[in-house]
């Protein structure tokens, strides 16, 4: 990358900081309107079920299918930041409709606002895929390679901390709003929602500030040929990417959206309190990203995805053993460990993504990998949703301990998890280290002191016992892994000649048409 040259040092400073601007504000907005309070919104308001709360959240990775056309959109026209700032507004703007749902006006619909939420939600969720296809092609031209790392690790770092102040500030707002109103009355959400849209808003004001960086510009004289949305999908290393990614989407969403039902309904947690076990999640990412950031640089991101991978297995089972009673430690852990290394494999995600993906024709690399990632996530907690329903009056004892209703999914869910690591072992990435070496890393970067080193060194004992393992595992996915690219080559291969025929008629229609 070769943004130093395309546009002057000074004004791609300020443009980096204005990025960072717009990801905090962003992150406030995606705080107050989000998470925990839609969840809370969608459950205590308007009277959503557990299938809906599934669709509710699978929305947003549905809509990561549009990103296809928003690719063709940047190749045919180039023009990545006017789609971005575009239809970012769009998607912000029709958040006045959801903060309207709970008054007189929308009355006469009754219990369809819940699918009303769902609808704009969806159609909102259409609109931020369109610019995150625009953002990440943009930003991946302004950021130079060499600081990719560091610099999203800082920008992630100040969002979440934005994040993290805002989210503790509208739990303890929404707790005070109920103990001085009543938990259905609807305004302190509107207010919540106000204060993040006009967060968002004023977002999109520094993003304006970000000048386009000059790149392949689109030429709307040359036809585009669709097959190129095939191409990424013959490339074995970025098509073992898109596998492993996507299972592991699935396996993380298909119980993500029920722990804010499970502290919700279950563990009857109020909302001051759950923002505080976020606020310790973000705190563990604040900390963990500024670490993570150099480690990607130095020592490679497919080694820091597999030791974040590894930990985040446990979170659910971490869930399982919360009670009424006991919740405090098992949640508080269990939020810690998910922002610690949450942060390191969702980073380290972003940055192979950019890797993996060539400068010609990246916008449709991006497009492809969220579009099929996106689809897994989405179908991911509507599964979810029906299995915690059949398993809504299933339960059984373990020790002290009885295993029932949303249990089930977060176990489902870390047994997934076991499977994509595996997966993530046949992405090949130049000049990356090992999992050890991140493990080494990490022990000099946390404080020894506070035992983690000592964990480390067990961690470490145990890898070098285990080394004949996993080479057998190693040998066993390599097989695996060749049989299914060369079935998924052969069908990659049908289909484009299924659809060749067709897109050349369509080609020559349209020439006789001029």
């Amino acid at each position: 990358m070769n943004s130093g040259k395309k546009m002057n040092e000074t004004i791609q400073k300020k443009a980096l900081s204005f990025s960072i601007i717009d990801g905090a504000l962003s992150s406030i907005m995606g705080s107050l309107v989000g998470g925990i309070f839609l969840t809370g919104f969608a459950i205590k308001i308007l009277k959503a079920q557990p299938q809906q709360i599934g669709v509710l959240a699978a929305l947003p990775m549905l809509a990561n299918l549009v990103q296809i056309f928003g690719s063709y959109i940047i190749e045919k026209t180039g023009k990545r930041r006017s789609l971005c700032l575009l239809s970012i507004i769009g998607s912000r703007i029709l958040w006045i409709i959801i903060i309207m749902l709970p008054l007189k006006i929308f009355e006469t619909i009754g219990d369809f606002r819940v699918w009303a939420l769902v609808g704009v939600i969806g159609l909102s969720g259409l609109f931020g895929s369109l610019a995150g296809v625009a953002w990440l092609s943009w930003m991946s031209e302004l950021v130079p390679e060499n600081i990719r790392g560091s610099y999203f690790g800082k920008r992630n770092m100040i969002a979440s901390f934005c994040g993290m102040v805002f989210i503790l500030l509208g739990g303890k707002f929404l707790t005070l709003w109920e103990s001085k109103h009543s938990g259905s009355n609807p305004f302190g959400f509107i207010i919540l929602f106000g204060l993040g849209l006009i967060a968002g808003l004023i977002a999109i004001w520094f993003l304006f500030l970000i000048p386009e960086v000059e790149g392949k510009a689109g030429n709307k004289e040359d036809s585009f040929d669709f097959l190129v949305f095939v191409k990424p999908l013959k490339d074995r290393n970025f098509l073992t990417l898109i596998v492993f990614v996507s299972v592991w989407m699935f396996a993380i969403q298909i119980a993500a959206p029920f722990y804010g039902v499970f502290m919700i309904e279950n563990l009857k947690i109020n909302f001051s309190a759950i923002t505080v076990f976020g606020t310790f999640a973000t705190f563990a990412t604040l900390v963990m990203m500024k670490i993570w950031g150099p480690i990607s640089d130095k020592l490679g991101n497919k080694p820091v995805i597999i030791v974040s991978g590894w930990v985040l297995i446990l979170v659910p089972f971490i869930w399982i053993v919360a009670v009424p009673e006991r919740y405090y430690f098992p949640i508080l852990t269990a939020h810690i460990l998910s922002g610690a290394f949450m942060a390191g494999a969702t980073l380290s995600q972003f940055n192979i993504l950019i890797k993996l993906s060539p400068q010609e024709g990246r916008s449709v690399y991006f497009a492809l990998f969220a579009a099929i990632t996106g689809s897994f996530g989405a179908l991911a907690p509507i599964i979810g949703g029906s299995v915690s329903q059949l398993f809504s009056k299933l339960s059984f004892q373990v020790m002290n301990y009885n295993v029932s209703g949303l249990h089930f999914i977060f176990l489902i869910s870390s047994v997934l998890q076991i499977l994509t690591i595996f997966f993530i072992v046949k992405v090949k990435e130049p000049a990356a280290s090992t999992p050890v070496a991140v493990i080494m890393q990490l022990k000099n970067d946390l404080n020894p002191q506070t035992g983690i080193a000592g964990v480390a060194d067990f961690v470490m004992v145990k890898l070098e016992k285990s080394e004949n393992i996993l080479k057998r595992v190693d040998d066993i996915t390599e097989t695996i892994a060749d049989k299914s690219e060369q079935k998924i080559e052969k069908a990659i291969n049908k289909g484009e000649n299924i659809i060749k025929k067709p897109l050349e008629k369509i080609k020559e229609f349209l020439k006789e048409d001029k």
